[in-house]
Parts: structure tokens; C-alpha cells; sequence
């Protein structure tokens, strides 16, 4: 009967008032949920320098036909194909990313604030 109540419960535990977890048993959860490892601030500054580039190449574009000159010459026509190669490099880069989440998590760190700085360059 002592253990079908709430207390008679606690009692066949053997849970104490106050008591607290092993060491081992936090450490052990927080390596398991990715807590316990340091977060790398690399992928995050490359992400934001490269979403930046990008993203002022796509604008400059934009700019550039907004004001009729078609006519830049190679070096126009060069920084047109960066920037459209960079927009479509940073979407497949994303999308890959997100199945390989699990394994690699840095680069899906990389590739979002990558997307996210170059849409905001680009439409700010």
C-alpha cells in the first residue's frame, strides 16, 4: 500500500528534501544538448562579411539599371555575375545547410546570418 501513495512514492525512490544532482549527470545532459561547448564567433563574422559583399554588389546592380547605364564594360558585367553567382551561392548554401544541421552545425551558424545579412544589405 506505501507505494501507491504520493508519499509511500517518494519513500521507495528515495528522494531526500535539498538533494542534488551528481556533477556527472549535469555535465552529461548539457554536452548531450550542445550547451557545454563554447560557441565559435569565426563563422559569424565570415557570414556577416560575406552577406555584406553580396549584398552591395546586388544593390550596385539594381542601382546601376535603375539609372539606364547599361554600359559599364567588363568590369560591370564581372561584378553583375559576382553578385548574382553570390545570392545563388548563399540560397543553396542555406538550404544545404539546414539538412546538414545535425553534423554540422557551424555551417548552418555560417549560411543563416550569411542570407540574412545579405537580404538585409541588399534591401535596406
Amino acid at each position: 500500500m506505501s507505494g501507491k501513495t504520493f508519499q509511500g512514492q517518494v519513500t521507495r525512490l528515495g528522494w531526500e528534501a535539498g538533494a542534488k544532482p551528481r556533477p556527472e549527470l549535469v555535465d552529461l545532459i548539457l554536452d548531450q544538448h550542445g550547451r557545454g561547448q563554447r560557441r565559435e564567433i569565426g563563422p559569424t563574422v565570415l557570414g556577416v562579411a560575406f552577406g555584406a559583399v553580396v549584398g552591395l554588389l546586388l544593390k550596385a546592380l539594381v542601382l546601376e539599371t535603375a539609372l539606364g547605364d547599361a554600359q559599364g564594360g567588363w568590369v560591370a558585367v564581372a561584378l553583375t555575375a559576382a553578385g548574382v553567382l553570390g545570392l545563388a551561392s548563399a540560397v543553396g548554401l542555406a538550404a544545404w545547410a539546414v539538412l546538414r544541421a545535425g553534423k554540422r552545425p557551424v555551417l548552418l551558424q555560417f549560411a543563416s546570418i550569411n542570407l540574412l545579412t545579405l537580404g538585409i544589405v541588399a534591401v535596406a
